[in-house]
């Protein structure tokens, strides 16, 4: 059985652990000589996350005001990482990432999602019932977790 990946998907949400899972998507993309999705989704409850749950990590305040600038700024970053070799198309969607994720994946056809294993969500990466264990469960299409 061949597998080809003609599309693959990643989910960014400026956290460490998304841009390791962007280096991922990258090279799969590379290889495979695949269109790659980079995604990130605006969850207005958690736009400015608790602090001591980011470690190191500063959210910019307009990220509260401001949140289409803040994911515009969130994708921005990810697409510079991008080489010109690989076609890229960012998209910002608003709603539960667990929801939107899964069901961008497949509205959009891809084969793969390459996710971080935490981000930088408040509560979330810190139960069983994180955002890339949904994923994982919930997808349609295959799943790489990048720790």
């Amino acid at each position: 059985m061949d597998v080809m990946y003609k599309k693959v998907l990643v989910p960014i949400d400026g956290s460490k652990n998304s841009f390791k899972a962007l280096a991922h998507a990258i090279a799969l993309a590379r290889y495979a000589g695949a269109e790659l999705g980079v995604l990130y989704v605006s969850v207005l409850s958690q736009q400015l996350p608790l602090a001591s749950q980011i470690e190191g990590h500063k959210i910019p305040t307009y990220s509260v005001a401001k949140p289409e600038e803040f994911a515009k700024k969130i994708l921005s970053e990810g697409v510079k990482c991008v080489p010109s070799t690989v076609k890229v198309q960012a998209y910002n969607e608003v709603g539960s990432p667990t929801i939107v994720i899964t069901e961008f994946a497949e509205q959009n056809n891809y084969d793969v999602i390459v996710i971080g294993s935490r981000g930088l969500g408040s509560i979330s990466g810190l139960v069983l019932g994180s955002v890339s264990n949904y994923v994982v469960h919930a997808a349609r299409c295959p799943v790489l977790v990048v720790k």
